[in-house]
């Protein structure tokens, strides 16, 4: 029997207390970033559906013209860049550089984008797994981290609802033909009742959506009724941000 998830209710409202400052290493490059004519993508700019780059008019109710027609497993999609510089760099450097500090950015960027979402019904936040091995090799999740930051701005909790089970190479160095079949059958759910629960999938980035699609199906099977993901980047959905050999 699946178990229920018991916790307290999240309190409304954003922590701007200074313990929630972003580190300086973070503030100089966004700033730098800012004065060179970078933003955060306004929510008009990419599709909420699938989280492509598509500007004003590109898009419908329906999705826009990567998705349009096309079954989405979650019900809302929020970003905050394209996988271009500068975010790329930032990703990198947390992911390979050891340098934390943008994960804590990232999820805090993020729970500024998701607005008032979570007022209707007890919200948990879900990062996407890691394999043990590599993260035993990198010595984090990266999407966990991003996770534990974005939760604790909304006063949300972090649960680790879904497990890795196979050790898969990493989407950006498989063609995205392949993408879906690298990942299959490595995930696994908790046996929890998300029943009346919302759940935030948090990943650092989405490239062909098969990693997220494959999370999101096992969170709707646990009986979460609304499924939305949160991702610091979006790659080209052509698969032009990840060139393979």
């Amino acid at each position: 029997m699946a178990v229920k998830i018991h916790i307290a209710p999240p309190r409304s409202g954003l922590r701007h207390a200074a313990d929630e400052l972003f580190p300086s290493v973070c503030q100089t490059e966004v700033a730098k970033a800012h004065d060179e004519g970078w933003h955060i993508d306004e929510s008009d700019n990419y599709c909420h559906r699938c989280g492509a780059t598509a500007g004003p008019g590109g898009m419908t109710h329906a999705g826009c013209a990567f998705c349009v027609g096309k079954p989405i497993v979650w019900d809302r999609f929020v970003r905050l860049a394209a996988y271009k510089a500068p975010a790329r760099d930032w990703v990198v450097a947390m992911k390979f550089a050891r340098q934390w500090s943008w994960a804590q950015w990232f999820g805090c960027e993020l729970a500024q984008a998701i607005g008032s979402d979570g007022a209707d019904r007890p919200t948990v936040v879900c990062p996407v797994p890691m394999h043990w091995t590599r993260r035993l090799w990198r010595g984090y999740n990266q999407a966990s981290l991003i996770a534990q930051a974005l939760a604790k701005q909304r006063n949300w909790q972090v649960l680790n609802l879904l497990t890795r089970t196979r050790y898969t190479r990493p989407q950006t160095g498989v063609p995205p033909s392949r993408r879906q079949a690298n990942i299959r059958r490595s995930f696994t759910a908790k046996r929890v009742d998300l029943t009346g629960w919302r759940v935030w999938l948090v990943d650092d980035v989405k490239t062909s959506g098969a990693t997220l699609t494959a999370c999101a199906r096992l969170l709707r099977r646990a009986g979460a009724g609304d499924i939305r993901v949160a991702v610091a980047t979006v790659a080209d959905p052509k698969g032009a941000d990840f060139k393979t050999k």
